[in-house]
């Protein structure tokens, strides 16, 4: 019963709980399991009321909640405190998924953070636990020729772009894709070319609620909207045209690559011994069946000259 309930003394004593620096992420799932072994303590305790060892389970589970809750509280407000304008981070979208974007305003106090999705431009507003670090491409994601997204510096966003070389200092020379720019980054300034969300891009661009007109609004402030929302939609026809067109460059590369291997599998096949006779005088089963007979030139013996010797010995003649 304890092992499929979870008991805390085992898994989740709280003195465990508050001695480890756990990530928000990881407080948030226990919480969840947590709570669903306190429901399950609380049906079999209205099945058996009084039962002293489902009491005491459900006393422990209760603390290990409540502990929990205090962590999590502890450190949003710990990350709250270290979140800068400025800082790159990954966001929560109004979809509900994770996209990199950068923070440009902070309202600790009503935990509200401004941010700009970095790959597809749209703006939003989140709280600090729909907020996570930031995640670079990794190294291995980064050679020369590979397909990344780039840091543009004019407008702060990331663009396709193509790694061309890495240079001394261990910065990457980059070419951007559609573009006659170029430019030299830092790891920290790349991402993947593949991003967790590339294939469930929306078909029509989300616009988010701080953009919709209001009846309220006065001429100026709807003026405003419209412009950012058409900068919006813009975008996100861009990034759906950029979709595509990666998802029909993959297909033609797997089938040039599918094509390959079935020619050469087709080249080293050997043929069966009951595909079709050759010619009309072949029989099924019959290796090299319907060809010729193999021809032989006639057998000759040699014969000798009379004066032929060899290191002054006389060979036999042969009649």
């Amino acid at each position: 019963f304890l092992s499929a309930v979870g008991a805390p003394s085992k898994a989740a004593r709280p003195e465990e709980i508050m001695s480890v620096d756990q990530t928000v992420d990881d407080l948030v799932q226990k919480l969840s399991e947590h709570r669903s072994q306190l429901e399950q303590v609380e049906q079999l305790l209205v099945a058996k009321p009084g039962d002293s060892m489902l009491t005491k389970l459900h006393e422990d589970l209760k603390k290990v909640v409540e502990l929990t809750e205090d962590l999590m509280k502890t450190q949003e407000e710990r990350r709250a405190k270290e979140v800068k304008v400025g800082d790159r981070c990954e966001a929560v979208w109004t979809d509900g998924k994770w996209y990199t974007a950068r923070v440009d305003s902070v309202d600790e106090a009503n935990n509200k953070y401004g941010v700009t999705y970095l790959v597809y431009g749209n703006t939003g507003e989140v709280r600090i636990e729909n907020m996570r670090p930031y995640k670079h491409a990794k190294k291995s994601q980064v050679r020369v020729g590979a397909e990344v997204r780039a840091f543009w510096q004019a407008d702060g966003l990331f663009y396709p772009a193509t790694v061309e070389s890495i240079t001394s200092n261990g910065h990457y020379r980059v070419n951007f894709k559609g573009y006659k720019y170029k430019a030299e980054l830092s790891l920290s300034e790349i991402l993947p070319i593949h991003q967790e969300n590339d294939d469930e891009l929306p078909e029509k661009a989300v616009i988010p609620d701080h953009l919709k007109i209001k009846p309220t609004d006065n001429v100026k402030q709807k003026e405003l909207k419209k412009k950012k929302i058409k900068a919006l939609k813009s975008r996100h026809r861009k990034r759906k045209i950029e979709v595509e067109t990666e998802k029909k460059k993959n297909s033609w590369q797997s089938f040039l690559t599918g094509g390959k291997k079935k020619l050469r599998a087709l080249k080293n096949r050997k043929k069966s011994i009951f595909a079709s006779p050759d010619s009309v005088d072949g029989r099924v089963g019959v290796v090299g069946s319907g060809k010729r007979m193999t021809t032989f030139d006639d057998r000759k013996r040699h014969s000798f000259q009379e004066d032929s010797s060899v290191a002054g010995v006389k060979l036999p003649q042969f009649n």
